[in-house]
């Protein structure tokens, strides 16, 4: 007969949960010691208790149900409590479950052997009920918030996906730039890589009509979460005013102003928006604080101009912008700023002059420029960059 404790009952309160929907594994040879056990589980709310007398059938419990916490004994015929807890802890499945083992000072005097069998916690005998039953509370609560948390970041990680995958099919895909290619006489490569889930880079082609072709890219500070917001609040400012009509400045100061008010303060986006011209063999262009890019003709890199301002930061930008010729043989990299701050093998910048370097190595080859030069490049630069990567490749053909 177990006499009656006068305990006090649990706390309430927002950080305590509800013990009925548990179900503990109490694994001890001893029925007089399962008996108590057992108590004082029930003194702590739980509603579901299974036993068994060794490791051995303990395990084969666990196979057959779901535990959220398991109650060891260390010294048991057939399996002991060691053996079985490191078992549980061989099985992924079982990897974080809660397991609390009972040992005396003469089978492990300072619970090292239990702790490096991989328990939770260790519950010296004779047993305490006070003692005993806060330890049960305190690692069931350990464990609802674990499993809390690994679900929630299990929907993040969905949530971001999706968001992932929305934000690629913002990017021209293989396809678009192969038909777009054909039609005005060139050919076109994209390379999109975010640092991080999100990213905070967009890039895009317009069909002008009469042979023109309009190429946008733009880097918004930042990058993850807040910065891909940025990219899709884009997308829709661009879809409520296209570029149709407009030379490039003109259409790049249409966008500013809603997204002076769009983007929140201190938030801003470099640009760069060029249109080819097959007819005229012309690039006109207009900038934003974008990295210059790089046209290569017969040999020579030159850098375009992409000065400027950044969009969002005032309502009246200053931008930079001309035209200038492109006609057959000639090639323009437009790319984002990871490029040229990734850090070489020795910790210095890459730099223009080390993608202008690149560039001249590469390019009097035509086929597949981009994928040759991203090559190169990840063979001299640590990975992972620090910023989402952008680059685009236009040749004329």
């Amino acid at each position: 007969m177990i006499p009656a404790l006068d305990l006090p009952a649990p706390i309430a309160g927002p950080n305590r949960i509800s013990f009925s929907d548990c179900r503990v594994l109490v694994v001890d040879d001893s029925r007089f010691n399962r008996e108590i056990l057992s108590r004082f589980v029930q003194w702590v709310g739980i509603g579901g208790i299974d036993f068994a007398a060794d490791g051995e059938s303990g395990l084969e419990r666990m196979a057959a149900q779901t535990y959220d916490l398991v109650l060891l004994d260390i010294d048991m015929p057939v399996m002991d409590g060691l053996e079985m807890c490191r078992r549980i802890r061989a099985t992924p499945g079982w990897a974080d479950l809660p397991v609390l083992m009972q040992t005396s000072p003469a089978s492990d005097p300072a619970g090292v052997r239990c702790f490096e069998a991989g328990a939770s916690d260790i519950i010296g005998k004779p047993i305490n009920a006070g003692e005993f039953m806060a330890r049960v509370r305190l690692n069931l609560e350990k464990q609802f918030f674990f499993r809390n948390l690994t679900d929630f970041h299990r929907r993040l990680q969905n949530d971001l996906k999706l968001a992932r995958g929305m934000q690629k099919s913002l990017i021209p895909d293989n396809r678009v730039l192969a038909d777009a290619g054909a039609r005005h006489g060139l050919m076109i490569e994209g390379r999109f890589e975010p640092s991080d889930e999100l990213g905070g880079d967009f890039w895009t082609l317009f069909d002008l009509g009469e042979g023109r072709l309009g190429i946008l890219a733009a880097d918004f500070s930042g990058h993850g979460i807040s910065a891909a917001i940025n990219t899709f609040r884009f997308h829709t400012l661009i879809e409520r005013i296209p570029p149709h009509g407009y030379e490039p400045a003109e259409w790049l100061g249409m966008l500013n102003r809603p997204l002076k008010d769009l983007l929140p303060v201190g938030q801003f986006a470099t640009c760069f928006y060029a249109i080819i011209d097959s007819r005229e063999g012309t690039l006109s262009y207009a900038a934003a604080g974008a990295p210059s890019p790089l046209m290569f003709l017969d040999g020579q890199v030159t850098m375009l101009d992409a000065s400027g301002l950044m969009l969002g930061v005032t309502r009246n930008p200053i931008m930079t912008a001309d035209q200038v010729p492109f006609p057959a043989g000639a090639c323009l990299l437009i790319y984002s700023d990871a490029v040229t701050e990734a850090l070489d093998r020795q910790g210095h910048l890459l730099g223009e002059d080390g993608l202008i370097r690149l560039v001249r190595d590469i390019f009097p080859h035509r086929e597949n420029r981009l994928a040759r030069l991203i090559a190169a490049f990840d063979n001299e630069v640590q990975r992972p960059l620090a910023d989402d990567l952008t680059a685009i490749c236009i040749s004329r053909l």
